[in-house]
């Protein structure tokens, strides 16, 4: 087996590889520039981590679709940034700040259309089955996104709206991350079925640790601007958790700030209500649920235990992160 060491190494070198080939496109500096800019690598990593807990090899027909998920992902961050007027990613300009609004969104395009080329390069026995739950988790993300956009002018959302949301705008694509690996293994039904569960749960634990450090993080170690969930209306788990938790003047205070659109007030305001009722200590225990449900889907799978104990690791790992 392969340390998450070498598969980061992998994957880094796969998109490098990439962005060499990419250079006689017109789009190739926005490209190259969503690319490079950094990031964990999330999907393509588990990918390859699930894969690797069947096969000792990393063949092309798994890298290839590996990186697939990883064009497709930045793809979707380039018009987010558009949709969510962000100037901002991983301390970076966003590429429609850096160019301007019309280059991010056909850059974007170019790289969805990269993504479909290689997650076609997967195993031919295995094509349907890649594109089956790829096509799947593609739609799943749009509609995520576009609910996103749809709370924002509501006032409350339950808890069940925003589990939906997120499992499709970030679940969804952490989970096809683990079926593709699982599918390009050769694993049976089952098992494939309890990589996915595990991916939706861990894809819900790390969204909730994203809404949690737009609030709690360091926007040095973050690489967004502390707060902007906020400023932007965005329905997170800690805002729907509050508005369900909060009575009183508590409750009429939030109701007010969320209104209002001065930040300056309206950001430090809601901070100052979530640490009153507890919303930091009840979004951690969230994210440690999530987790315990993650690592119990991986345990269920048929192999041997020390090939599960890396995969376990790095999304241990991955949740006591600080960006």
């Amino acid at each position: 087996m392969f340390t998450v060491n070498e598969i980061q190494g992998f994957v880094y070198q796969a998109v490098q590889n990439l962005i060499s080939s990419y250079s006689n496109s017109s789009l190739h500096l926005p490209v190259e520039y969503a690319l490079s800019v950094g990031g964990k690598r999330l999907r393509p990593v588990l990918c390859l981590m699930t894969y690797n807990m069947f096969c000792d090899n990393l063949p092309p027909f798994v890298l290839k679709p590996a990186l697939g998920l990883e064009i497709y992902h930045n793809f979707t961050l380039v018009h987010d940034d558009v949709m969510d007027h962000s100037d901002m990613r991983r301390n970076q300009p966003t590429i429609h700040k850096k160019w301007n609004v019309n280059t991010a969104i056909l850059s974007g395009d170019a790289l969805c259309m990269l993504a479909y080329k290689y997650m076609s390069q997967c195993n031919p026995d295995d094509l349907p089955a890649v594109l089956e739950v790829f096509n799947q988790a593609a739609e799943d993300v749009c509609e995520g996104q576009q609910l996103d956009m749809d709370y924002e002018r509501q006032a409350v959302i339950s808890q069940e709206e925003y589990l939906n949301m997120i499992s499709r705008k970030t679940g969804a694509l952490i989970a096809c991350a683990m079926q593709t690996g699982a599918i390009c293994a050769k694993a049976d039904p089952a098992t494939i079925q309890l990589l996915k569960n595990s991916g939706y749960s861990l894809g819900a634990a790390f969204q909730v640790q994203d809404d949690y450090l737009d609030v709690y993080g360091d926007q040095a170690v973050f690489g967004k601007s502390i707060g902007l969930d906020i400023c932007n209306n965005k329905k997170t788990w800690l805002l729907t958790y509050a508005l369900r938790t909060a009575q009183g003047n508590d409750l009429n205070e939030l109701n007010t700030l969320v209104q209002t659109k001065d930040n300056s007030q309206k950001v430090p305001g809601i901070i100052a209500v979530y640490n009153k009722i507890g919303v930091k200590e009840a979004a951690e225990k969230q994210i440690a649920d999530y987790l315990d449900r993650t690592l119990s889907a991986i345990e269920g799978v048929n192999v041997k235990p020390e090939r599960k104990v890396l995969l376990m690791e790095y999304i241990q790992n991955l949740l006591y992160r600080n960006k």
